[in-house]
């Protein structure tokens, strides 16, 4: 039996339960408790400034009449050629196009307010719900600098096409799921956000063929996610591949949608000349927006130099994934590069395999292409950006604050005046007649514009010119010649109104009485009785 009196066997404390530390000679190295190395959350008040220089800087927009205008002979989208929602939920339609988006564009008819500054409104707030959605997926991945990013997103100059021109708010929905697949794909706690994931990525292949990408793109973020490559944590991606197949062939996958032009249709040479242009514009676009405009002009296809045309900027974004990613697998920035430039190239295919149109059906680049694909750019760059200058650690805090805030402060201005260029609509039809010279359009809206203006903003002699240079083009229009006949006479010369009138009632098979009188008006006080007499003899007749 043990002596209780032995003071050498006693209870042991709860002091002599923690192990001694380690002396220099134990060779035993203390355990030390890693630190949280996740970056700090956003904060309600940063959603809160989120949301206001969005609503600030955007909000020239919703000043904007312009609507589906009647100038823009290409179909943006199948809406305009529906007559009621449930056309847009036909088997055939869904086949082809975003059912979504069409039956919001109805919807808004309902709402008791200006309809251009609904349908404005409504992009700025799916527009904000994207950039929360983005910012909740880069926290996701425990990144740096992911507030960051996401204002740099929400605030770039190239978003402004798609939130402002009617019948791209394909794009911005389109972003949206594709945002929510991959948010619930990246938390993957449970089978909630297996099903969610699911769901979500069948809808964004319903509504936008880059949402087959979403397979691949969830793949390279769980690989960027392990340290170590295991087949079976690849497992969830595998039903995803097969919504994505099923839909593709379902969609046909050569089903174009309204507006657009694949470059399918031309010859190889053609088609890598196109997607090569497309290709530098669009990534130009997303990392120097200097040249902005609602529509760019695109450059013939050189047919002889159609390699040249794949730009240096493709190249340098390829680089990384060939030369060095392989090498460096294992390390957290080389698989961070390779999801951040692997997703913007998979998302930026589709945008780069279809070519824009200006509103009279010649071929243009159009930034709402880049929509879908320029978040995951911004990403890898900001918060590339943000962990090297994290690695640095002692003054690295006060030299991103100023480079990020000089940066956003350059997005601010450049996106605020774009915005502002364009919700003045005379402004806007004059920058397009300046950029396509060549196109009648833009000079027809302009002069339509400044005949409803209170105070014109054309003189008589620059009406005339436009005019002229319309009616060269569309010698049919009789209500282009009337006013151009109008505008000869108020401005006193009255042989070339007389001109103009006289071939105005050649023209038109059926004047009216208005137009007749109007006429006869004009022949009395320039003494052409004839012609005046034939007017209103003509009248009668008719």
């Amino acid at each position: 039996m043990p002596n209780p009196h032995n003071t050498e066997q006693r209870i042991p404390r709860s002091r002599d339960l923690i192990a001694p530390a380690a002396s220099p000679q134990s060779g035993r190295k203390r355990r030390t408790k890693q630190p949280n190395t996740a970056p700090p959350r956003a904060r309600l008040r940063a959603y809160f400034a989120l949301v206001m220089l969005v609503v600030l800087v955007f909000s020239p927009l919703l000043s904007s009449d312009l609507l589906w205008s009647d100038y823009d002979e290409v179909e943006r989208s199948p809406y305009q050629s529906m007559t009621n929602w449930q056309a847009a939920w036909s088997l055939e339609s869904l086949r082809q196009n975003d059912p979504i988006s069409i039956s919001s564009y109805f919807l808004e008819q309902a709402i008791p307010l200006p309809s251009a500054a609904v349908h404005h409104g409504i992009n700025i707030l799916l527009h904000l719900l994207a950039a929360v959605l983005l910012l909740k997926s880069l926290q996701a991945l425990k990144l740096p600098a992911a507030y960051s990013a996401t204002l740099v997103f929400a605030l770039h100059p190239a978003t402004i096409q798609a939130l402002f021109w009617s019948g791209y708010r394909t794009e911005i929905i389109s972003l949206i799921v594709i945002l929510s697949a991959l948010y619930f794909g990246i938390r993957n706690r449970n089978a909630a956000d297996s099903i969610a994931t699911l769901l979500f990525t069948a809808l964004g292949c319903l509504i936008h063929p880059a949402a087959y990408a979403i397979p691949l793109i969830l793949a390279l973020i769980i690989f960027y996610q392990q340290q170590k490559v295991r087949l079976k944590n690849f497992n969830r991606v595998l039903p995803l591949i097969c919504i994505s197949l099923f839909f593709s062939v379902w969609a046909g996958g050569s089903a174009d949608t309204a507006g657009t032009e694949t470059i399918n249709q031309f010859d190889f040479a053609e088609q890598l000349s196109q997607a090569g242009q497309n290709m530098s514009f669009l990534t130009r676009q997303a990392l120097l927006p200097l040249n902005l405009g609602l529509f760019n002009t695109f450059q013939p296809a050189n047919t002889d130099g159609a390699v040249d045309q794949i730009n240096l900027i493709t190249v340098v974004l390829l680089l990384p994934l060939i030369v060095l990613i392989p090498c460096n697998l294992r390390k957290t920035w080389s698989r961070a590069i390779l999801l951040g430039v692997g997703s913007y190239l998979l998302l930026i295919l589709y945008g780069v395999s279809q070519n824009g149109h200006f509103i009279d059906g010649t071929l243009a680049h159009e930034a709402h292409r880049l929509y879908v694909a320029l978040p995951f750019l911004v990403a890898v760059l900001v918060t590339g950006l943000g962990s090297c200058l994290q690695r640095i650690k002692r003054g690295a805090r006060p030299l991103w604050l100023i480079g990020i805030s000089m940066l956003l402060l350059i997005e601010i201005t450049l996106t605020a005046s774009f915005a502002n260029s364009i919700a003045d609509t005379n402004r806007m039809w004059q920058q397009m007649t300046e950029r396509w010279p060549d196109v009648w359009q833009p000079k027809a809206a302009l002069v339509d514009n400044a005949q409803q203006a209170d105070e014109p903003s054309l003189t008589a002699k620059q009406v005339i010119q436009h005019l002229e240079f319309i009616l060269k083009q569309r010698p049919d229009l009789i209500d282009k010649r009337t006013l151009l006949a109008r505008t000869f006479h108020a401005d006193g010369q009255n042989s070339n109104a007389a001109r103009e009138y006289k071939r105005v009632l050649r023209d038109a098979e059926h004047p009216g009485n208005q137009l007749l009188e109007e006429a006869a008006q004009f022949y009395d006080t320039v003494n052409l009785r004839w012609e005046a007499v034939n007017a209103r003899q003509r009248m009668q007749s008719e």
